[in-house]
């Protein structure tokens, strides 16, 4: 994630917060991305950015029935026949949906004793 950072902003500056969207069934775990994320932001020179995670559930349809469905869990079944046959629609991405680059003004304002 901080390599496609550096590159679109052509290389690492102290950045305020990023946002991004993890699914469900992304395999990435909100928490332990929250608890390394900042570390290696400051190790690699962005600083210590805010990580804000936005968390989609799955969007699944029932290949036997055809009932669509939403859950966060991947072993609900489908709430209408009870099948776990079925189609996931959504749930699996990760995108970085913005980026807050620090400013100089923000880092005077920060530096200020209050």
């Amino acid at each position: 994630m901080l390599d496609l950072i550096s590159g679109a902003l052509g290389g690492a500056q102290p950045l305020e917060q990023v946002k991004v969207t993890i699914g469900v069934l992304s395999g990435i775990s909100p928490e332990a991305l929250d608890f390394c994320f900042t570390e290696i932001a400051l190790e690699r020179g962005f600083g210590r950015p805010r990580l804000v995670v936005t968390e989609v559930e799955a969007s699944l349809r029932c290949s036997d029935c055809g009932a669509s469905y939403s859950t966060s869990d991947f072993y609900c079944a489908c709430p209408a026949c009870g099948s776990m046959n079925r189609t996931i629609r959504s749930g699996r991405e990760f995108s970085v949906d913005s980026v807050e680059i620090l400013t100089d003004e923000d880092e005077e304002v920060e530096e200020e004793p209050s």
